[in-house]
């Protein structure tokens, strides 16, 4: 590879520039979530429809994901990030002029476009320049992008949202990205090894379809109802469309998504603990800064800063996560991981009122981020080396489309229990709000006891030392 041509500075910078880019495009996915309130308030829609935002955007990487392995294979590192990051600003504009719902849900749509592809190859980049002793290490640094990221969008938005108006979310990210651009242009070099490969229309399609149904159909439950003729079409197509992805990807002589990495039992299950573990970040960081707006009645400010703690513990547990992988394998801290959520999950169902403190809210949010810090990167480490080099990069997007496919389902059935509580009150009726966060936390609670059991099974002599 050419990655074997550049000193240890330059690999140093371009995985910087990587992380950095990651980093921004997770943030994002995430920054909206305090100005839900405000984007409700000025477009007329509920917190079913609001969730679009967040649920688009992970459609978007779940669609795009699957491609990211023949996207490395056929383009050079610089050409693919700097594509990625050119969609991602186009994304950023058409939020920060939307003159509509549908307008700014196109935007995100299109931010995510680009973050599906910045995703997976940030992490076989990571996979390619270190060691496999010292992938714990990489994937602590992976874990400063996907779990830190979306514990700090809110605080930042909060302080934002005190000020200015929601749109200035988009404001702050667009320079950023500018700037990430032409470092990319200036500085970025290839480190992947490009081989000769082909796309398959047939399978994109497939794909695109079978998520899109599924998620649109569970997405709608909550309005329609699980007997609604429209509802059972969408999940029935979806669920079809995904087996024939599925069949295809196992007939093909170059699948985009080589799923045989299944049959290595290790892989497969930390791809089912992932969805718990993701679905359970992406669910309580959007829970509770709803709660303390819509229950409490308290300012996106309040909202932002009960996060703050937890995510600086989220930041520094991510680091020390990866040298505790190195040390003692994945096993052990996953199922630490398990209970501190577990933990938290109940507390906040069996604790939470219309006057509970925020300090309480945050020790106990503080609690359910070292939980996820315990487990996201520590169990796609494990994961990925039980596969060969060859199948890094499918690996990575397998487990990222699991991932944000899995958790996007994930989190509209736990935030369907807010809003089938609060039916079409919005936010105007504060106890019916809590009844639904309650329940909500109650279901994440059943969540974490399952990623608890799952863990179980992992093998103890699984380390990433070979």
């Amino acid at each position: 590879m050419t990655q074997a041509n550049l000193s240890l500075r330059h690999r140093r910078l371009i995985v910087a520039i990587a992380l950095s880019a990651s980093f921004l495009s997770v943030l994002t996915q995430f920054l909206l979530i305090t100005a839900f309130p405000k984007i409700m308030a000025e477009f007329e829609i509920n917190a079913s429809e609001v969730q679009w935002l967040t649920i688009g955007y992970m459609l978007a990487l779940a669609i795009l994901i699957p491609m990211t392995a023949y996207l490395i294979d056929r383009f050079k590192t610089r050409t693919l990030m700097m594509g990625a990051m050119i969609l991602f600003s186009l994304g950023t504009l058409l939020g920060l002029f939307s003159l509509s719902f549908e307008m700014l849900l196109a935007g995100r749509i299109i931010q995510g476009v680009g973050s599906g592809m910045m995703m997976p190859l940030m992490q076989t980049l990571l996979f390619l320049v270190y060691p496999r002793e010292k992938r714990g290490y990489a994937m602590g640094l992976a874990g400063l992008v996907i779990n830190v990221a979306p514990a700090i969008g809110p605080p930042i938005s909060g302080v934002l949202l005190n000020y200015f108006q929601w749109r200035s979310l988009f404001l702050l990210t667009l320079p950023i990205a500018a700037i990430i651009l032409l470092l990319i242009y200036l500085f970025m070099r290839n480190v992947t090894q490009q081989r000769e490969t082909e796309i398959d229309i047939l399978s994109i399609l497939l794909s695109s379809i079978g998520f899109g149904g599924i998620l649109y159909g569970f997405n709608v439950i909550e309005a329609t109802g699980v007997s609604e003729a429209s509802t059972i079409i969408s999940i029935g197509i979806g669920v079809l469309s995904l087996c024939l992805f599925i069949i295809r990807q196992l007939r093909l002589k170059k699948p985009i998504l080589e799923l045989r990495v299944f049959k290595v039992p290790v892989f497969a299950l930390v791809a089912i603990i992932s969805i718990m573990s993701f679905s359970l970040l992406i669910s309580i960081e959007t829970i509770l800064p709803m709660y303390v707006q819509s229950a409490q009645q308290l300012s996106a400010l309040n909202a932002g800063l009960v996060v703050t703690p937890g995510a600086l513990t989220l930041a520094l547990m991510s680091l020390f996560a990866g040298t505790l992988f190195d040390k003692y394998g994945g096993k052990m801290i996953t199922i630490i991981g398990f209970v501190l959520l577990s933990i938290s999950t109940l507390s906040y169902h069996l604790i939470l009122g219309l006057n509970t403190s925020l300090i309480i809210a945050s020790i106990l949010f503080m609690l359910a981020m070292a939980g996820v810090a315990l487990i996201n990167m520590p169990i796609m480490t494990a994961g990925i080396n039980a596969l060969p080099d060859t199948l890094v990069a499918h690996g990575t997007a397998i487990i990222n489309t699991v991932r944000q496919f899995g958790g996007s389902i994930g989190l509209t059935f736990i935030i369907s229990f807010i809003s089938s509580e609060a039916a079409e009150s919005g936010t105007t009726d504060a106890f019916n709000f809590l009844t639904g966060v309650r329940t909500a936390f109650f279901v994440a609670f059943l969540f974490a006891i399952t990623g608890l059991l799952l863990s179980l099974l992992l093998k103890k002599e699984e380390k990433s030392t070979r």
